[in-house]
């Protein structure tokens, strides 16, 4: 569900001065280009040539809407507005594929074409980039440009010696895809700091990590009719994801961060807190909701089944709790599970959720009887200590066993308890099989360094 698309990797927190010097007269400046890719070349290492092209704004946008069109299809978004908006992630009605154009389109400034492998470049991009505001202090105006270039050049190399696993996430993977999205944005940062830079020191990638804390509330300010789940996905891959390969960059330089693209993160959990991926290792549970088959032959229609993640089990908190009780709710996720089915005009969820401890689950389970609350009212609410049950026209189901919560929400059946107890019963849980891709020898003692970083 927190898909976004291929082609706007990087592409929108770097719109800025893309033309200042890459681009005169609608063509690109050959010799500059080739400078940028040899400095690349030097830090990172290239297999083969990247063909760049110029394109008018226009053909751009017509890109980005065929590349949504490829990730989503048709009705596809549509579909799953109405989860969110069932979730509470956004208004009802709210058109997502126009939300997402409105949001991408006018800042692109130029992007890797992981399709045709090749950059491209837009003419006229000259607007001062939010990206390019929040390093004003590592780098100069006059090299945004050819920051955007070897960011995105830094992505065509990550194609070339890794594969970029883009485009359509496999079944319910959408949290593990989007914490390796943030590896890509966070190697390219670093990479493109580095290539403008003429190098790139641990300390300066922590200063670049902590510089771009503000981002996340820069966007929401320049766009405040965007809904925080489309916003805050894409923050997430600039902001944590520069922060978390800072650390691999900090204790192995470039071949840590090769390392982390053979061997990304499992969640957004992991990106979010580092610690659980290099020092204490975290993986999530994986959860198969049972009982759920009868509704697969039924007039039931199963339009999504994901894991939410940290990440956005944060985002959907924040819409109802203050911000830092959303995060301490989300904090102790340890895997979850949700599957989303229409009827004509009715929407219905079933959520199995897992977290470190009990107290972490009570937590979460607290915070969403009161979230369900008022999403759909007090009134005809019952039950107490670690179940809720509401019947009616909004029904839904609650309850905590141990260190796990499932929640039920829309009429699948006249009797919910009865639905619960057959989903408990039939769900399975299996630990993840970790890895530790790099040597945490050194992991303890650089902790602290980067323990300051907001998250």
């Amino acid at each position: 569900m927190s898909r976004t698309a291929a082609l706007v990797l990087a592409a929108l927190m770097l719109a800025g001065c893309a033309d200042y010097r890459l681009i005169r007269d609608g063509r690109i400046e050959t010799d500059i280009a080739a400078e940028i890719k040899h400095e690349l070349v030097t830090l990172r290492g290239f297999e083969r040539e990247v063909p760049l092209v110029a394109v008018a704004p226009a053909v751009a946008r017509e890109m980005l809407v065929r590349e949504l069109r490829r990730e989503y299809e048709p009705d596809e978004l549509q579909r799953i507005a109405r989860v969110y908006a069932a979730l509470g992630l956004i208004p009802a009605g709210l058109d997502l594929e126009r939300t997402f154009l409105d949001l991408y389109a006018g800042q692109l400034a130029g992007f890797y074409d992981p399709i045709g492998a090749r950059m491209v470049l837009v003419e006229g991009a000259t607007a001062p980039g939010l990206m390019m505001r929040a390093v004003q202090g590592l780098l100069r105006r006059d090299l945004a440009g050819e920051l955007i270039l070897a960011h995105e050049l830094t992505h065509a190399l990550q194609d070339q010696h890794f594969g970029l696993d883009l485009g359509r996430a496999e079944l319910g993977e959408d949290d593990a895809q989007l914490a390796r999205r943030a590896v890509y944005e966070g190697d390219a940062m670093l990479a493109g700091i580095g290539v403008v830079k003429g190098g790139l020191s641990p300390r300066t990638a922590v200063r670049l990590a902590r510089q771009l804390e503000g981002l996340g509330p820069q966007l929401a300010d320049a766009h405040p009719d965007v809904p925080a789940i489309v916003r805050e996905p894409l923050v997430f891959q600039y902001v944590a994801g520069t922060n978390f390969v800072s650390w691999a960059f900090d204790q192995a330089g470039w071949t840590g961060v090769n390392a982390l693209l053979v061997n990304p993160p499992r969640s957004t959990e992991q990106v979010l807190h580092p610690e659980k991926y290099y020092v204490r290792p975290e993986y999530p549970l994986t959860i198969r909701l049972g009982a759920l088959a009868p509704y697969q032959r039924s007039d039931w229609h199963v339009v999504d089944e994901t894991t939410l993640g940290e990440l956005v089990i944060r985002i959907l908190a924040a819409q109802f709790l203050p911000d830092e009780r959303a995060s301490a709710v989300a904090e102790g996720w340890d895997g979850d599970r949700m599957s989303a089915m229409i009827r004509g005009d009715e929407v219905a969820l079933v959520w199995m959720s897992a977290w470190d401890s009990e107290d972490d689950a009570r937590e979460f389970f607290t915070a969403y009887r009161s979230i369900l609350a008022r999403k759909h009212g007090e009134g005809g609410a019952q039950g107490g200590g670690d179940v809720v049950v509401r019947s009616g026209a909004q029904p839904y189901y609650l309850e905590r066993r141990s260190d796990k919560v499932l929640a039920l929400e829309g009429p699948l059946e006249d009797d919910l308890t009865e639905l619960a107890d057959r989903v408990w019963r039939r769900s399975t849980f299996q630990a993840t099989l970790p890895w530790i891709p790099l040597d945490m020898a050194e992991g303890a003692r650089r902790t602290r360094r980067h323990a300051a970083i907001a998250r």
